[in-house]
């Protein structure tokens, strides 16, 4: 039964903030109990009466569902919220790809109302664990959802890395970086830097370098349990690790950022009406004839 409703928002955009006042005040209509992330619901002026306000790191306590009403990153940040909760995530899209956010605005309503009659199903995504260790010692450990990009800070500066995986040596590689992302990111930074879609119910990893000075250094998928190693080996500190596009950790010489899947995954709820191939086709413009297919970046 899903009886209590936490909504989490894009800032400052007043589409997402004018869908989100409406939102609350269906849902009010139904019965339920919501929840705004607290300036969304000053913003939106949204009565006391009809929603209670929560910061956005603590909304997803005590749900039973939470609705993002934005883009992708608004999706990632989202993401983050839940932490290890074990809370569905309903993306409605504001933005413009919305491979995450996938409930147009426009059908917000009638997808919500399908969903409250338990028509829906729940796909779990897997998420990483990002270390960087230096010295021997944790300097850094964050979950991800989408990827881990370990790129120079530099413009025109080359990066020396070595990754191992189980312990087993893979390769050394000069490039702009090393993208190592889940298959809920193979849509991101990855697709842009020619790595392949993974479809979110497989079991596996993407490692995709950024510009190899080689260019037989492809993408490769890897197992979803192995333990993958980068060492840092050029001696340059303008070096960044990247986590979800939305926050970074300067880097060291010999640092060694280790990523593997987390014992927590993301419950992303679907309306069973959802066709995960007709999104690509639509997002992607798969078989158009004219016009051009938008680079895809991070959100």
């Amino acid at each position: 039964m899903l009886q209590k409703i936490g909504i989490i928002t894009k800032r400052p955009d007043q589409r997402a903030l004018q869908a989100t006042a409406r939102l609350v005040e269906w849902l009010n209509q139904q019965g339920k109990s919501v929840t705004v992330v607290e300036d969304i619901a000053i913003a939106a002026h949204i009565p006391g009466q009809q929603a209670r306000r929560q910061s956005q790191d603590n909304l997803p306590e005590g749900m039973d569902l939470v609705v993002v009403i934005g883009g992708d990153g608004t999706f990632i940040a989202a993401a983050r919220a839940v932490g290890h909760r074990r809370v569905p995530i309903l993306g409605v899209n504001m933005g413009r790809l919305g491979f995450l956010t996938e409930v147009p605005v426009e059908e917000m309503f009638a997808t919500l109302e399908k969903v409250m009659q338990g028509e829906f199903h729940i796909e779990e995504r897997t998420t990483l664990e990002v270390s960087v260790i230096r010295h021997e010692l944790v300097q850094n450990q964050s979950r991800v959802l989408n990827d881990a990009v370990v790129h120079k800070g530099t413009l025109a500066r080359m990066m020396e890395y070595n990754v191992t995986i189980d312990n087993q040596f893979v390769f050394s590689s000069r490039a702009d970086g090393l993208i190592v992302a889940t298959p809920t990111g193979s849509t991101a930074y990855a697709l842009s830097a020619g790595g392949p879609i993974i479809h979110p119910a497989l079991d596996a990893l993407l490692l995709t370098p950024i510009c190899p000075h080689t260019l037989t250094n492809r993408p490769i998928v890897v197992p979803g349990a192995v333990e993958i190693s980068i060492t840092l080996t050029s001696d340059d500190s303008n070096r960044l690790l990247t986590l979800d596009g939305q926050s970074g950790v300067q880097l060291e010489s010999e640092d060694r950022i280790v990523i593997q899947r987390s014992q927590y995954s993301l419950l992303v709820m679907h309306p069973n009406t959802r066709n995960y191939y007709e999104i690509l086709r639509t997002k992607l413009l798969w078989g158009e004839r004219a016009g051009e297919v938008p680079l895809v970046c991070k959100p």
